[in-house]
């Protein structure tokens, strides 16, 4: 892929992701499973907000509960018997797709069944069916939690590979997406001209992509 390839997709980003309203600029949460589950459940079909409002609001709360590194799933699933407490804390009654329950109890739910598979802490997780189907099993949540989950720690999954390769395909006009070399190369190449990480420039493009796909999916 050539610099003319790596104007042509920093043109599309400026067009289509701009810095400044878009609220995805960042590398999610590595290293922070806690955090990563919060941001997967009350993300959907929801305002993601500010940092002091929405999203990362709830996330903030729990964080100066805890007043510790957000890294132990046991301590979201401590609450998944009793959810009120943690309701209590994170100071939001959205309910998950479905209104089967809060997004609360059902983040309880997930992290109990994560911890239960030997998975508590971002070193853990990986994209396997036990993991994934945890999360999936959860009433109310779906692949894409899963996903954007994944996302939130810097797991790649094949699903969110391919969001960013179309990205790259339809901003270079490609008749079919690019090889992972070459995606990889343009994503490096992208992020440094925009003084950015590369998990910072996928972790975007992917958000992107799948507020794409919900719009097309409501027409």
């Amino acid at each position: 892929m050539s610099t003319a390839h790596v104007r042509a997709l920093l043109d599309h980003v400026a067009a289509e992701l701009p810095r400044e309203p878009w609220p995805h600029w960042t590398e999610g949460w590595p290293r922070e499973i806690e955090a990563g589950l919060l941001d997967a459940a009350f993300s959907a079909r929801a305002t993601y907000g500010t940092p002091t409002t929405g999203v990362r609001a709830v996330i903030t709360r729990w964080r100066d509960h805890r007043a510790g590194p957000l890294d132990d799933l046991a301590a979201l699933a401590a609450h998944a018997d009793e959810p009120d407490g943690l309701l209590a804390v994170l100071n939001n009654r959205q309910r998950v797709p479905g209104n089967y329950t809060t997004k609360a109890e059902a983040v309880a739910s997930a992290a109990r069944s994560l911890a239960e598979l030997g998975c508590t802490t971002s070193a853990d997780l990986r994209d396997d069916e036990a993991q994934r189907n945890a999360i999936v099993g959860v009433p109310g949540f779906g692949i894409a939690t899963w996903e954007c989950f994944a996302m939130q720690l810097g797991v790649r999954t094949t699903e969110s590979h391919q969001l960013v390769c179309d990205f790259l395909g339809e901003a270079l006009d490609l008749e079919a997406p690019p090889s992972t070399a070459d995606a990889e190369h343009l994503v490096a190449a992208a992020a440094a001209r925009l003084e950015i990480t590369p998990t910072t420039f996928t972790h975007a493009v992917w958000r992107y992509q799948r507020a794409q796909r919900r719009v097309a999916g409501a027409r």
